[in-house]
This record gives C-alpha cells, structure tokens and sequence, in this order.
C-alpha cells in the first residue's frame, strides 16, 4: 500500500515505514499514551521586517531542520502551526521510550536551531481520532497533554526547554531543574522544571540485572536468552548493556513473520564482515551449501558489466531439503568465525524455525544475547514487571503486531471477564473474535507471548482496556452480549450487558441465571448470581432480589428463611412442614433439590424411619451424597448412618473407609459418629481399639448413646460399668442395649438372663430397633440351646427368616450358624446352611467350628464371645467333625 508520501508498503502495513501515516481510509479512534513536544520559535515575526519572502524562507528553514531532529528521534511530526511544530512520540505508532526521545528531541531542536527557538514537553493520554467525521483526513490528537505542551512552550525562555513531573517520573536519569508553580493558562498552577540533559538510567533491578549481563558477557563466548512479558523493559534493559559493550556487535533488529529474515541477516552480515563473500570465504562450503547460504541471504548475482539485478534463483529442492541445507551451511560458517563476535537478536518473539535452532548451538567465537517473551534456550535471565503504566509499556508490542491480530488482541483484553473461568468455552471464545476482528492467527498472539492458554495477560489487558475508547468498548461488548445469548451463556451475556452500560438488562439476565441454578440444586452458585445483581440493580428490584438471595441462603443453613421470600410460597416445603411420619417425606425428596439443607435433614429421616422398618437396603439407597456445603453436622450424622447400614449388610471395608475420618460437627452428630466406631471395632474383633476410643470420647461427651456402645464392649471384656448402665436408662436406644448388656453380665455370672433378654426386645419392638432386636433374639436362643433345644430351634428358625428377608446380612450369618449349630445337635446334615462367605472373624471362625474343620484366627479382640466361641470348639468339635464326615 503507497502512503500519501509516496512510500510503498507492505501490504500488511498499518503505519506508513517512512512517516508513520496511518494507512487506509480511516483510523479508527483509540487512546494512546504520549509524550507530546510544543516547538516554537521566539518572536519570528520580526523576520517579516525583511519582506515575506525572506521571512518565509528562514521560517522553512528552521522548521524543516526542526521536523528532521523530530524524526531522527522517532517523533510523527503531527502539524505545523505556524511558527512551531506539533511532535508527537507514541502516535500513531508507538516505538518505545517516548519520554526520554521527546525530551532528548526537544533539546537538540532548541540548540540546533538558526533561529532562537523554545519548547515544551508533556506526557499522558490522548484520544488519537479524526475530528470533523474524518473530513481533515487524518487523526488528530486530543488532550490535557497536547494542551500542557503548548503551555510549557510559551512559559519557556528561548533556548530553553520546559516539562513536567509525569514526563521526568516515566523518564529517569534526565537531569532537570525545578522552577515552582507556574501558572498555565486554562490549566492553573503546574510544576515546571528545565530540562538540562538527557541520559537514561534504570531503575535498582534493572541495574542489577545489567551487572548480571556485564557478567556473563564477560568472557567468551557466552549465551544468554533475556526473556520477559511484554512492556517488562527488557529493550531498554538490552540497550544499556550495548552502549558499552567492547567487543564487535552484530544486532538483528525485530524479526517477526512480517519481517523478512534474509534482509535481517544481510544487513547483519554487511555490518560486521563488508561483503557477505568474506564471510563464506571462510567456510569452505560445498556447492550446495553454498547455494542454499547464499539463497538465505537474497544475493544477486553481478550481471557481465556489474548488474545486480540478477537475484539467486531458488535452488530446486522440496522445502525440507532447502531448509536443511541452509541450517548445515550457517552451522559451518558460524563455526569458522574468524574473530569474537557477540550476536543480539531483538524482539526475537516469533523466530524462523531455522534461527531459533540455530540459537540453540555453541559456537567457538560467537556469543549469543537473544531478547524474546518466551524462553528459546537455556539459560535464560528473566525480567518480569511493567516499568511504566501499562498503556505507555506496551503501545510498542501492539503496534508491531498485524492489524487483524492486534484488533483481536484489543477486543481479548477489552471483554475478558472476571473471573474468566465463567465465560464461555475457549472455542465459543476464538468464534465471537473471529465475527468481532474477522479472521486472525491465534497462534501468533500466544507465540508472541501476549496470550497464555487462549486468555491475554493482565497487562495486555490493563493496556487494552486504557487503550480502547469507552464507546468502541460498550460495542464490543454489546456485540458480545448477543453471541453469548445465542449460546446460552446466560452469566457470560448478563456479564457483557453490564459492561456496555444495560444494566437492567444484565440485572434481569443474573436473576433468571441465578434462579435456574437455584431450581437446579446450586444455590450456591445462585448467590454470588443475586450479589452481582443486587450490585446494579434499581432500587424497586432490591427488596425482591434480596428476599431471594436470603432464601437461597437459608437453604444452605447460611441464614434465616426471608419473610414473603420464595420458601415461604413453596408448597413442597410447606408439605415438609406438614409432614406427620418421617416415610411420608419419601414422594418429596426429588422435589427438595433446590433446598440441600431441607433435602439433606429429610433424607437422614426417611432412612432411619426406612431402617427402623427392617430395611436397610432401601435405607442405604436414599442416602445419597449431600449437597458439599450443607452443615458440618448433616454430613457427620449421615456418614455414621451410612456406615452403620453398609455394616448391617456386611460391607465392612466400606463402612470403615467411611469412617477414617471425622470432619467437624455438633455432639450429637460427633457422638454418632463415635459409637458407629465401636460398633465397627467390636464387630471387626477390635475389643482394645474399641475401648481406648470410647473412654476418650465419653470423656469429652458423656453423651447416653455413646456410653451404651462402650457398656457394650465393657461387657465383652467380662466387667459391667454400672455408671455406664445408669447413663444408659436416659437414652431410648441406649436404654434397649444398657438392658441387653446387663442380661449378658447376668449370663456371665452364671445367672438366668431370660427376664431382662426379654425386656431388651420388648425395648427394641417398641422403639423398633433392628440391631438390638436381633442381638436380643440370637443371645435368647444361644442361651437356651443347652436348656431347652425345641424352644430355641424356633427362635433360630425365625430370626433366618427375619434376617434373610430384611437383608441385614451379619445377623442372616448369625442366624444361619445358629441354626446349624441347632441341627448339628440333632444329627442333621448342615451343609445349606454353611455354604456363604463370612463377614467378620468371628462367623468365619465360626463357621470352620460347625464344619468340623480346626479354627483359624485370633478371637481375643471379641472377649468373651470370642471365647465361648472357641470353647464351642473344645467342647463339641471333635464330635460335630464325627457328624460332619
């Protein structure tokens, strides 16, 4: 593309490469951060005294001259207005350290001048759009800082050149000299300071990362990879090494795809060596290699009387094979470098993938200092941190990106949300940029180390935000809004809606979001929902919105049910209320899902109720895994009751798995879970864990229930705690197993435990409590085997069926050794009944007694039950294996 100036671009060109002219019709308005340069010359129109003519020319002069220092220092020569020029550095193309430039332009405008000549300089955000609706054809810049210019340059004397504490902060190591306060017209009191002289210093770090450099590109050769995020310094931080760096320098300016690599290294090569012929000299390449070097480098070929227009043709050879050989040929001539050389590779963020390997290897006389954002090599030196505002430190790294590429990154920065983890997926992400920026290379923004997984970096995301105009912002976030409705991204959209400025819109979208999630059984995701949109909400939405984040609360035990709120409308929590009998809860448990807290206290009734009822399958089943931020103490009390039915049905390892840890509760809720770990222990053959755990709980929560289940492994260990007892009597459940232990203590003592065995399951019938039912019924029948056998062949014949029936499978194993025990004594064959694999220890012993096979294991950990079992064994062994056979 031809700039008005009549330089030829590149196609992909933004900005003119002579005058920085931004190309294409129109330039879109955005913010830029600059520094701005007021010059004028002092009383010119007293030249006019000579005649126009004369007036004009030294007028030119002294301007052009004026506008060409501009240049040389990267400043756009924006306008001439009169008697002065308007320079700007950092618009329209930013290139890096604009302050010090401006201030070091400044100076040498004003002392080279012919004519006596003053200027300002001031630094800050303008608006860099075309005024007129574009009908001036070019942007303009607009604010305080054009302005504060302009005044610094009219309070200067000639030869002087005045700034600003903004300008002298982003520009360290200037020396200057404060004058006070000034006052400047249209803006009041300014601190103004003269400018003496230029030089730029860093900061402490940078300083120390500089003797870090010193250091290591002490000898050579040495290899370093300076890596940094965009705007972290490291130009400026790679050009003070330079500047006293004693050994020969080749640099390779930017390379990026934009740039061609063989104009980079031939004009590298012609620095450092005169004609590239010198430098192949050295190698000795083959033909071929030679050819592909030379390709590498764009030589042309002098024609028979010295034309160079012949360029070196392509070598004939697929992709790989040329790319192969060009790699061979630098390896060779890099390796026979005459003389110490230090190679800076700048900007190296996107490198030909020839380079980069080339960056990799050792060469004899060639040390290696490359700038890039991400690591290429080892070892590496890492700078990180912005070093000016944002916008200032990385105009320069945006404005060298492609322009599809640098609006995709704009518009990134501008609707990244916060936090990003609830925008859209990463693929709906790449679509809304392609319909926003059309099409752009993804791969080159993360390459370019501006991206990190597809999100921009927080200061990309500063800088674009302080870079994109407000309006231009709330379009792309409209334009957002609507692609994310399309997808039903409800957050994402209420998100965008509220950036570009509809607020009630967002409002409306997080309340449907917030109450969906809610509906879903997510309260929890609901009430940041009704936070975000109380925020913003107009005042006649509070009160609503508020009654329904504090519902949303309640239903997670996190506060209070609001008055007139959604719960109290609720018929399915109404019928929660009105409930009479715990199973009448069942129907409504797949109603309670947006209210864990109710579902979660209604689950634990309904099992209990359902175990009570004999069973503790359907029990199990409706225990299902709580919503994670109900109570502590629901959890707890539905761990214990999990465990205790995974028991009753003979899945110990599962039960325990359940009960290794304990996370925080109530005493009730804590008191449960320690007797369901007696109640493991001692049917698991752990007498002595039982008991050492019970003591320390009951000493912390003497609570009735807890000192039944340690009674119980008391009894086991052949001794009755009547205080124990006592504490049981106050408790229903505790009362039936307190009772059931004293029978066993009486049996013990040799005396008839049938009364209290009997009010045990008379407690447990009326309570309707499985466990000590059964434990009643078969302690009942064991001691009646020897007295009388009829009486307790019916007790065992009724307690299989009652336990097969109701799956409580430790108690089924019981009841069939039992029974087999019963029939043994008569004669009968028992193999029926024996053919199961046992649950616990004790049944597995058990049972090896009644096939007449030696028992196997330890039963110390069961007490005296162990013992009698074992006893068993003494006493009938010997004859039931008679039977057996």
């Amino acid at each position: 593309m031809r700039c008005e100036c009549g330089q030829k671009n590149p196609p992909e060109a933004r900005f003119c490469m002579a005058c920085g002219r931004a190309l294409g019709a129109l330039l879109p308005e955005e913010r830029r951060y600059v520094s701005v340069l007021f010059y004028d010359l002092v009383d010119s129109s007293q030249h006019f005294q000579a005649g126009l003519q004369v007036a004009y020319l030294h007028l030119q002069e002294a301007l052009e001259e004026a506008a060409r220092v501009a240049r040389a220092k990267g400043g756009f020569v924006h306008r001439f207005l009169g008697d002065g020029i308007l320079v700007l550095f950092g618009a329209p193309k930013a290139r890096g350290q604009e302050p010090w430039r401006a201030l070091e332009a400044a100076l040498e405008m004003v002392r080279t001048s012919r004519l006596p000549a003053r200027a300002g300089v001031a630094s800050g955000e303008v608006l860099w759009a075309p005024l007129g609706s574009g009908q001036a054809g070019e942007p303009t810049a607009v604010g305080p800082p054009v302005v504060l210019a302009e005044r610094l340059s009219k309070m200067a004397l000639p030869g002087e050149v005045l700034t600003e504490p903004q300008t002298l902060a982003l520009a360290p190591g200037v020396e200057a000299e404060g004058l006070g306060l000034r006052e400047a017209k249209g803006l009041g009191a300014v601190e103004v300071s003269r400018v003496k002289a230029v030089q730029v210093k860093l900061d402490p770090d940078g300083q120390a990362l500089l003797a870090l450099l010193q250091k290591t590109f002490g000898r050579f050769p040495a290899r370093l990879n300076l890596v940094g995020p965009p705007g972290s310094g490291k130009t400026l931080l790679l050009e003070k090494f330079l500047e006293a760096f004693p050994h020969p320098v080749v640099v390779l300016e930017r390379m990026g795809p934009e740039t061609p690599l063989r104009t980079t290294l031939r004009q590298a090569v012609e620095k450092a060596f005169g004609e590239p012929e010198a430098l192949l000299a050295l190698a000795d390449l083959s033909p071929e290699l030679s050819l592909a070097w030379r390709y590498s480098l764009g030589l042309e070929e002098k024609g028979p009387e010295g034309d160079r227009s012949a360029r070196v043709a392509r070598p004939p050879w697929d992709r790989t094979t040329l790319e192969a050989a060009i790699y061979e040929a630098w390896k060779r001539v890099l390796q026979n470098l005459p003389h110490p050389l230090l190679l800076v590779a700048k900007n190296l963020h996107a490198p030909d993938r020839i380079l980069r390997a080339l960056l990799r290897h050792s060469f004899p006389n060639l040390s290696v200092l490359a700038e890039s954002r991400r690591p290429l090599f080892q070892p590496i030196l890492e700078v990180q941190g912005l070093k000016a505002p944002p916008l200032l430190a990385l105009q320069p790294a945006l404005d060298a990106l492609p322009p599809a590429e640098r609006q995709a990154l704009l518009i990134l920065g501008v609707l990244e949300q916060d936090p990003p983890s609830l925008q859209g997926r990463q693929g709906d992400l790449e679509e809304l940029l392609w319909e926003l920026a059309g099409p752009f290379s993804a791969w080159r923004l993360e390459e370019e180390g501006f991206t990190q997984g597809g999100r921009p970096l927080p200061q990309v995301i500063q800088a674009a935000r302080a870079l994109v105009p407000e309006e231009r912002a709330k379009a792309w976030h409209q334009a957002a809004a609507r692609f994310y409705r399309g997808k039903g991204a409800i957050w994402s959209m209420a998100y965008h809606l509220k950036q570009a400025g509809q607020v009630q819109e967002a409002v409306q979208a997080l309340r449907l979001l917030a109450q969906a999630a809610w509906r879903q059984g997510h309260p929890e995701q609901a009430i940041p929902l009704y936070q975000e949109a109380l925020k913003a909400a107009p005042p006649s939405w509070r009160d609503a919105l508020a009654k329904e984040l504090q519902d949303a609360q309640a239903s997670l035990g996190q506060a209070e049910e609001a008055q007139g709120g959604p719960r109290s409308e609720d018929p399915v929590l109404e019928a929660l209320r009105q409930a009479q009998h715990p199973l009448d809860l069942l129907p409504l448990l797949p109603s309670l899902r947006p209210y864990p807290l109710e579902e979660a206290q209604a689950r634990l009734r309904v099992a209990g109720a359902l175990w009570r009822a004999f069973q503790p399958r359907q029990a199990l089943e409706v225990l299902t895994e709580p919503h994670p931020l109900v109570p502590a103490s629901l959890r707890l009390h539905r761990q214990s009751l999990r465990a205790g039915l995974l028991m009753d049905l003979g899945r110990y390892a599962e039960a325990e798995a359940l009960l290794r840890e304990r996370p925080g509760g109530d005493p009730e809720s804590e008191t449960r879970f320690h007797a369901t770990r007696i109640r493991l222990f001692l049917e698991t053959g752990r007498l002595a864990e039982a008991l050492e755990e019970g003591e320390a709980a009951y000493r912390q929560m003497p609570h009735p229930w807890l000192a039944a289940a340690l009674l119980s492994a008391w009894t086991l260990r052949g001794r009755f705690r009547e205080d124990l007892f006592q504490a049981t009597l106050r408790h229903p459940d505790g009362k039936a197993l307190g009772v059931l232990a004293l029978a066993h203590h009486r049996w013990q003592k040799g005396l008839d435990p049938t009364p209290l065995l009997k009010e045990a399951l008379r407690e447990a019938r009326q309570l309707s409590n499985p466990y000590v039912y059964h434990l009643a019924l078969t302690s009942l029948a064991l001691y009646l085997w020897p007295k009388a056998p009829r009486r307790a062949q019916t007790l065992s014949q009724y307690l299989l069926y009652q336990t097969h029936r109701t799956g409580f499978a430790v108690h089924l194993e019981v009841a069939r050794l039992l029974r087999a025990q019963l029939l043994l004594e008569g004669g009968e064959k028992v193999e029926h009944l024996l053919g199961f694999t046992p649950s616990v220890p004790l049944t597995h012993v058990w049972q090896k007694v009644l096939l007449g096979e030696e028992p196997q294991g330890n039963l110390r950990g069961y007490g005296i039950l162990g013992r009698w079992v074992l006893r068993l064994w003494r006493e009938r062994g010997v004859e039931w294996r008679r039977l057996m056979r």
